[in-house]
């Protein structure tokens, strides 16, 4: 029988999500408001921001539900709860709306349920000129729209802000005590 782990708890998976979006966040910066990295098309170069836009939002909203909604969760049956939510954007955000800032979903909710409606697979080029190409009015209105993907940047950037306030609470040095208590629990490792 497998033994029942403790680790990660809420704080460590909202806190690997948090920095996801993070990351994400960095990238698009990086890509969207510099002449640098060059993509071959301006339509490719979009697909690869939509998509760090997309997975930052779905990592932070993951960070809000490890850290608000997970109950007393813990290690393995953490994990596989926040992983069962996929790529289901609306979902997280309906799960995550009591805890979001006042306003937040009225300002932002609608770019980001927008989000369902477009596929994860829309990373790649060929399926960037697909979709532009058999969707365009849509493409135009999302994807290729300067505004639309602005939106989604300020709404991650709000989110994010906003976790980093929770998360720096915990935020502390462990006595050899504590480590020694982090160092044995069992901890749930999904690769092993």
């Amino acid at each position: 029988m497998e033994a029942k782990t403790t680790k990660p708890d809420r704080i460590e998976v909202s806190n690997h999500f948090f920095h996801d979006a993070l990351d994400f966040q960095i990238r698009f910066d990086h890509c969207f408001f510099s002449d640098g990295p060059l993509f071959f098309t301006p339509r490719s170069r979009r697909a690869k921001c939509f998509i760090d836009l997309r997975m930052g939002i779905e990592s932070i909203l993951k960070s809000f539900l490890s850290y608000f909604h997970s109950g007393d969760k813990k290690g393995k049956e953490l994990v596989k709860w926040v992983e069962k939510y996929s790529h289901r954007v609306r979902e997280m955000l309906k799960d995550a709306e009591p805890y979001l800032q006042p306003g937040f979903k009225d300002k932002y909710g609608d770019q980001i349920l927008s989000l369902d409606s477009l596929p994860v697979g829309l990373r790649y080029r060929l399926d960037a000129w697909d979709f532009r190409g058999n969707k365009e009015d849509f493409y135009c209105d999302t994807v290729g729209c300067d505004s639309w993907l602005q939106l989604l940047h300020e709404a991650l950037k709000e989110l994010i802000q906003f976790m980093n306030e929770n998360l720096k609470q915990h935020t502390r040095i462990l006595g050899s005590a504590e480590l020694w208590d982090e160092l044995v629990a069992p901890h749930y490792e999904k690769y092993t």
